[in-house]
């Protein structure tokens, strides 16, 4: 039978101090580790905010767009959508509506409409245009789709 070892207290508490907690150099190790990854993920971060951005912008036009072409099927009569303002993106929609819309651009944005106006007809189509929306070096063109009326991208 074995018998029962008696520690003694001072190895008691060397056993407990070992345990206590994290050294100095374990936590600058771990804060060095997370600071590579803040480093590694800030670009990438930016970059996602950025093209986020742009394709919101993007849906802003393409929301004008449907908006003028629902005006002109519910009123049963055409809408004409100009670009008035390339600069600000200010677009005025007349006929079935008076109405001017705000897209509101960013510094360094610019929207080029390859036509005077688009026209949208009462059964849904619209006549053939391209808008071309571009932040430095990303462009993003919108088709008017003839049949339908909608803006589609590519």
């Amino acid at each position: 039978m074995k018998s029962p070892t008696l520690t003694t207290g001072k190895a008691k508490n060397h056993r407990q101090k070992k345990n206590k907690g994290f050294s100095l150099l374990e936590m600058m190790a771990v804060l060095v580790l997370l600071g590579i990854m803040a480093g590694l993920a800030a670009p990438a971060t930016g970059r996602f905010l950025n093209s986020l951005s742009f394709r919101r912008q993007t849906a802003k036009i393409m929301k004008i767009i449907r908006y003028a072409r629902l005006i002109s099927v519910t009123k049963a009569q055409e809408v004409h959508l100009t670009l008035a303002d390339s600069d600000d993106c200010q677009f005025m929609l007349s006929g079935a509506i008076e109405e001017s819309k705000d897209c509101g651009l960013q510094e360094g944005d610019s929207l080029e409409l390859d036509r005077e106006e688009i026209i949208f007809y009462p059964e849904g189509q619209a006549s053939p245009a391209q808008l071309t929306f571009s932040r430095g070096e990303r462009i993003k063109t919108i088709y008017i789709e003839v049949l339908t009326g909608l803006p589609i991208t590519k």
